[in-house]
């Protein structure tokens, strides 16, 4: 039973949600939601997604590696790897972790036990972004009631998550952990950029939708977000992505069906594009690996005059 509930519980999941968005919820007006909505912003939402957030997430990846092993792959050959695995994220979380990093290992020779600490920082550094966005959550306006747990909670990991990169300096904890990159700058400023590209996609697209919300009002949306898709709940977070927003607008005067489509609109954005150039680069790692695999029986293969030589010499 239990196999069970762990192999299609986050499936089953899904479906009761979008059951219950069924019933709740008037579609005919959602419907007309998304009618209305400006494709031209989501589209802009889908690049920065794929030129600006894949851009900077490589690069804080190369800077961690080189910062741990001395040296780091190439900025595009690393951007294909990271969206290949982004691409098996959203189908299954634990799928796009496991591929990144047999990727990085196989093909730029990275340790294994390197790549966990480089996996390890990058869980850290998100976890202290998290945490100075709650905190600026918290100085820019009041807490609704029933959001003034998730900001503490977020606030509170991002606290600890600064703590475990100090502590993991100590000796007695470094024996036992894998080896750590060290936090720099960049390391810093690109997941500070990460989280800044994501939150304008989230405005985009609820602009899209036809939905105004302040400042404040977007940094509360993102801390709950954010907590919200910490577990993998459903299959690429679907359901709890658009839930949260519509529980966190609803109280604000937004229609539910408004909000479900700026929170669609966000999804797709945030998964689509990595679904359909996950394949592709997928398929490129393929031909490029059957080439490398092909190249030295050719070049082994003498040609008709060099076996006319070796005949005379004979």
């Amino acid at each position: 039973m239990m196999r069970v509930v762990r192999r299609f519980g986050p499936l089953i999941l899904l479906i009761c949600l979008v059951v219950w968005a069924s019933l709740r919820l008037d579609l005919r007006a959602f419907g007309q939601s998304l009618q209305h909505s400006h494709i031209s912003l989501w589209v802009l939402a889908a690049l920065i997604n794929v030129a600006v957030r894949a851009s900077a997430r490589a690069e804080r990846t190369r800077g961690l590696l080189k910062s741990l092993a001395g040296r780091a792959p190439r900025f595009l050959g690393l951007y294909v790897d990271l969206v290949s695995a982004q691409a098996a994220t959203v189908l299954w979380p634990p799928a796009g972790m496991g591929f990144r990093l047999l990727v990085l290992r196989r093909r730029y020779g990275f340790a294994g036990t390197d790549l966990l600490g480089e996996q390890l920082v990058e869980k850290l550094l998100d976890g202290m972004s998290l945490g100075l966005w709650g905190i600026l959550a918290l100085v820019t306006g009041e807490l609704p009631s029933a959001l003034r747990l998730a900001v503490l909670v977020a606030c509170l990991l991002g606290g600890l998550a600064g703590l475990a990169l100090l502590l993991s300096d100590l000796p007695q904890l470094a024996r036992r952990l894998p080896p750590l990159p060290k936090i720099s700058l960049p390391g810093l400023g690109w997941t500070a950029a990460l989280d800044g590209f994501d939150m304008l996609m989230l405005y985009l697209c609820l602009q899209a939708a036809g939905v105004s919300i302040s400042l404040h009002v977007m940094l509360l949306l993102f801390v709950a977000l954010n907590l919200a898709v910490l577990l993998p709940l459903t299959p690429a977070g679907f359901g709890v992505v658009e839930a949260t927003v519509m529980l966190v607008l609803q109280p604000l005067g937004v229609s539910a069906e408004t909000a479900l489509a700026g929170a669609l609109l966000y999804h797709l954005a945030l998964v689509g594009p990595f679904l359909l150039l996950g394949p592709l680069a997928s398929v490129r790692e393929v031909f490029a690996q059957a080439r490398a695999v092909q190249a030295p029986a050719v070049a082994a293969e003498p040609t008709s005059d060099a076996a006319a030589h070796l005949q005379r010499e004979e």
